[in-house]
């Protein structure tokens, strides 16, 4: 059975109907995009997933795999779909992927500052990069100590607010 197409949307100037960028803008134009839903469900799983297998002795013991938020990317932007999750104490972990062409998976632990003003950011490579800030972090309870400043408004962290 041969398989019709509508007529394209668009057709670049001079083309025929059935020449085969016509309809390339054809199949562009009615696929359809992923829902949000779709969009958060995605970065749920996928987060999950880059956990169980890049840090299964740390992270894929302690976060549930069902504990993960996601939310859709923002339209016209280059931002991926990201995933949050609580750790408890005021750390979060944020997992989304990078906009280059590779995609990698790039995830975040959030980290509460001593002062109480904001975050502070770590980006995590591999498992050794958490288990060696989960040490300094030890002794704190999970808060991020200034080293160097006073902290209140000459703090370096992400404000909170």
């Amino acid at each position: 059975m041969t398989e019709i197409l509508t007529p394209p949307l668009t057709r670049p100037t001079g083309a025929s109907p059935d020449s085969p960028l016509a309809v390339l803008f054809n199949i562009a134009a009615t696929s359809a995009r992923l829902t949000l839903e779709e969009e958060r469900e995605s970065a749920e799983t996928t987060a999950a997933d880059h956990i169980y297998t890049a840090y299964p002795d740390t992270l894929g013991q302690a976060v549930d795999h069902e504990a993960w938020t996601g939310y859709p990317a923002p339209r016209d932007s280059a931002v991926q779909p990201s995933a949050v999750t609580p750790l408890d104490g005021g750390l979060w972990l944020h997992h989304t992927l990078t906009a280059d062409a590779d995609y990698h998976d790039a995830l975040t632990l959030l980290v509460p500052c001593d002062c109480g003003h904001g975050y502070v950011l770590s980006l995590l490579e591999e498992e050794s990069d958490l288990l060696e800030l989960l040490q300094e972090l030890c002794p704190t309870g999970g808060r991020a100590v200034h080293s160097g400043d006073t902290g209140g408004r000459y703090c370096a962290s992400i404000p909170a607010t």
